[in-house]
């Protein structure tokens, strides 16, 4: 049974409030704050399976914050406040415990997020680390994977395919700009928040695979969605299918995957040109239900695994 199917049979049913979205999102809501609603999320990393266990401790703590702020971006909302949690092995000594806050105190700051307290525990197991993270909604509140509608366009922002290639890149031991992006994403800005807050009539992050992901905002929505795989914006040149499907499915990218109106989409463009950071028209939402494919308008069948899944 995959982790999906897992919270959708024991966990959703333990939900009784509405601002948790029915577990249907990244986010829930806290309420309002002086300027807007409040959203929380919250990500674990964890030694092994999220960063390899060589992975310098610097940038392993800028992960933990990234993958958290790419969650709030992605709801038309900016970073505010942490909380962190930390199980670390009981051969970390304080050499690695200062790099790890190095790194975390950078990302904290850049993108300006103040750390309010959580917990330390020390384990057998591997190193394993939980970010609690608020946002503050910019407009409205949280934009959903569920409002999605026909006529829609799909836009996806940067380059897809980096985290699965620097995964590789640094399983192997190679220094590379994308083993730089799999370590430490490339973000949107914080001005993609009010891109997203103003146009998006859904958003995801791109976590577990372009396809995966794509395909949340499909079932949430109850439409189809199809993507032009010639459009997306890879990580690298590729010429045929074969060497496109290992990206888009690879996950580790957290960039934004929104749906646009067709009204709004003009709008969208010109102030996305704005904020200096790609964002690309690679599909469109349908009527009917799932996910389906194209490479130069050729079909082409949805892979058995779209994505990461633990």
């Amino acid at each position: 049974m995959s982790e999906f199917e897992w919270i959708d049979r024991y966990l959703k049913p333990l939900v009784r409030s509405s601002s948790a979205q029915g577990l249907n999102n990244d986010v829930a809501e806290l309420g309002r704050g002086a300027s807007g609603p409040l959203i929380v999320t919250l990500d674990t990393l964890v030694s092994g399976i999220h960063f390899l266990a060589d992975d310098p401790l610097e940038t392993v703590a800028q992960k933990l914050v990234r993958v958290n702020v790419s969650d709030i971006l992605c709801k038309g909302a900016v970073p505010r406040e942490a909380l962190l949690s930390i199980a670390f092995p009981r051969h970390f000594d304080e050499a690695d415990f200062e790099m790890f806050c190095h790194g975390l105190d950078g990302d904290l700051g850049a993108w300006n997020i103040d750390l309010l307290g959580g917990d330390t525990v020390a384990t057998d197991g591997p190193l394993t680390l939980s970010l609690t993270l608020t946002g503050a909604c910019v407009a409205r509140g949280p934009v959903l994977r569920s409002s999605a509608n026909p006529g829609d366009s799909l836009i996806v922002s940067g380059e897809i395919g980096h985290g699965v290639l620097g995964l590789e890149d640094a399983r192997q031991g190679r220094d590379s700009d994308h083993a730089n992006m799999y370590r430490t994403p490339r973000l949107a800005p914080l001005a993609a928040a009010e891109l997203v807050a103003r146009y998006a009539s859904a958003s995801i992050d791109v976590s577990d695979g372009l396809l995966s992901d794509a395909g949340h905002i499909a079932r949430q929505s109850s439409q189809s969605i199809h993507i032009a795989l010639e459009r997306v914006p890879l990580a690298k040149p590729v010429e045929t299918l074969n060497q496109v499907l290992p990206l888009v499915t690879g996950g580790d990218d957290y960039q934004i995957l929104m749906t646009v109106r067709p009204e709004d989409l003009s709008a969208c463009q010109k102030a996305a040109s704005q904020i200096d950071y790609p964002f690309t028209v690679i599909g469109e939402v349908r009527t009917g239900e799932g996910l389906s494919l194209s490479f130069h308008d050729e079909p082409v069948p949805v892979p058995d695994r779209p994505g990461f899944s633990h």
